[in-house]
């Protein structure tokens, strides 16, 4: 019995990842389905099937497992009650919304006012197992408020779950640049962003590790660590021209320099001693402004572009903190993700379909991973005349 039988489970489950349910997934079914014609090509040739089925039954393993995970994360959801958020107490909560925002930014596809967007980019490999693969996973706008009749709260979606709409895929190839056709980035702007994309994500991350170490005791350290986030913020729109990364870099970050050996050349020297005494006084170096020039990724790309819009209603699960940088009475919360509990979905869907969508989740990955495993199992077992 060839494991060509396999490949239909997994063309399955790539079919199913075409609905919206399944675009939410955990786990990526496109990926499955490229994996599906490799294991294709495999078991149509002479080589040994051994490690396809392997690679099969481990893979059916981890998806029931993640059953169970999403299992426990509906569970969640639907034991918490949506409360107004005037009445949400610290801890795991659930409320839904408008979204809003003090400042909103365009979004890199088509253009559109939002609080938050998020960009999947996908690179076209040609060759045997060519085809389109995750390439990177851009998102900006972390922070927003969500509102309802009762009050407002703030949400860092910082490593959260999103599930929301999908604007159309665009695809952009560097050979071919298609002039400009109604609203919307143009090839050569979505090139740009391509050879780019990603910096916002990791951006947020700097900020967020700076925010959770401080504020510092040492005054010093403390003016570092108030650089080096003015940095992280100001990277994003270096990268794409609007702006300078500081001038001034903090002192910690080349105490190094203090405990090198003098150098041979006495001009050199001379200049290593000025920069250190310049770096005595001041404790920080001043520097020339750097201004980054971005080039255009070359290639084939598509795109897919999820917004969270201003005035359209959300329903948030987190864990409710309070928030260091509150403005008023009004602003003393922030739901996040929780340091123990590490449920935090972000939904456009009503309650009832979050929690449908969960449900049909966690069962398809339970029944569907262990129906995988035991197939390539005794596949396997057979293969090696074990039974």
């Amino acid at each position: 019995m060839r494991p060509c039988l396999l490949v239909c489970f997994f063309q399955y489950n790539a079919a199913a990842s075409t609905s919206e349910d399944a675009r939410a997934h955990i786990f990526d079914c496109s990926s499955m389905g490229r994996f599906s014609s490799i294991l294709f090509k495999f078991s149509m040739s002479r080589s040994d099937p051994t490690g396809a089925l392997l690679l099969g039954t481990g893979a059916g393993v981890w998806i029931f497992f993640k059953g169970f995970r999403v299992f426990r994360e509906f569970k969640i959801v639907a034991d918490t009650p949506c409360m107004p958020i005037r009445s949400i107490p610290m801890g795991l909560v659930q409320v839904r919304g408008q979204a809003l925002t003090d400042q909103l930014i365009p979004s890199p596809i088509t253009r559109t006012p939002c609080c938050f967007y998020q960009v999947k980019i996908e690179h076209y490999e040609s060759g045997e197992h060519g085809g389109w693969k995750h390439y990177r996973t851009d998102m900006d706008g972390a922070k927003f408020y969500v509102q309802d009749q009762t009050g407002k709260v703030l949400v860092d979606s910082y490593s959260a779950e999103y599930d929301l709409p999908e604007s159309p895929p665009r695809v952009v190839d560097g050979a071919h640049i298609a002039p400009l056709m109604g609203t919307g980035a143009s090839d050569q702007e979505l090139l740009q962003y391509v050879q780019t994309a990603g910096v916002h994500h990791l951006a947020d991350k700097m900020q967020h590790w700076l925010e959770h170490k401080g504020p510092l005791d040492d005054p010093r350290h403390e003016q570092g660590r108030q650089t080096l986030l003015e940095i992280a913020r100001a990277l994003p729109k270096a990268m794409s021209g609007g702006a300078s990364v500081p001038s001034l870099i903090p002192a910690g970050l080349i105490e190094k320099i203090k405990a090198s050996p003098p150098l041979a050349d006495p001009q050199k020297e001379a200049q290593r001693q000025k920069f250190l005494q310049q770096l005595h006084e001041t404790g920080t170096v001043p520097m020339p402004s750097i201004s980054i020039s971005v080039s255009s990724a070359t290639g084939r790309y598509r795109l897919r572009e999820f917004l969270v819009l201003p005035g359209q209603e959300y329903h948030v699960t987190g864990t409710c903190v309070e928030n260091p940088d509150s403005r008023d009475a009004h602003d003393r919360n922030m739901i996040v993700l929780g340091q123990n509990e590490k449920t935090f979905l972000i939904s456009w869907k009503a309650e009832r379909e979050v929690q449908q969508g969960l449900r049909k989740r966690a069962l398809g990955m339970v029944f569907g991973g262990a129906a995988l495993a035991l197939f390539c199992l005794a596949l396997l077992l057979g293969h090696l005349h074990l039974y």
